[in-house]
């Protein structure tokens, strides 16, 4: 997964919103070119707790052969509720969110049990890399970072072998 910041949107006639990516995108393994290879459905809940239904690029890197999605920067990989949401309700201010009790519990715990491995990759990748993350950092620029170094963890156990 690739998640962009510089895009726009357009609507189209079956009330679809089209990701147009505005950025160079390069895969998060190898930093080969990656090329369009077709399209895919999303669906994200907006903060006004409407369903909003998204038409994503899907793209296979040429050297290394893996598939990546590009995502825009307010979509959180494998969440429903949109990044935003997902930031009012890990900060507390739950005030204007759309969502019930019990979805607010999961995302709560659920940043509360990845947040140590994103502060371990942040680390690593301040030391390998140089970059600078801040005591301050949104949660949407460490997903973002996280998610463009290919180092998310998914989150599917249904799969996970026993």
């Amino acid at each position: 997964m690739i998640i962009i910041t510089y895009y726009r949107k357009e609507l189209d006639t079956r009330g679809r919103i089209r990701i147009i990516s505005e950025e160079e995108s390069v895969c998060p393994i190898c930093n080969g070119h990656i090329k369009v290879i077709g399209v895919r459905k999303r669906t994200v809940i907006n903060t006004a707790g409407e369903k909003e239904k998204l038409i994503i690029r899907r793209m296979r890197c040429k050297p290394c052969r893996k598939i990546h999605h590009e995502l825009p920067d307010y979509v959180v990989p494998y969440k429903r509720h949109c990044a935003e949401t997902i930031e009012s309700i890990i900060t507390d201010k739950t005030e204007d969110v759309c969502c019930d009790f019990v979805t607010e519990y999961r995302i709560k715990t659920w940043w509360a049990t990845i947040l140590m491995y994103f502060e371990n990759v942040l680390s690593s990748l301040q030391i390998k890399y140089g970059a600078v993350f801040s005591k301050n950092s949104t949660p949407r620029e460490i997903i973002r970072a996280i998610t463009n170094t290919n180092l998310w963890v998914h989150t599917r156990t249904a799969m996970t072998p026993i």
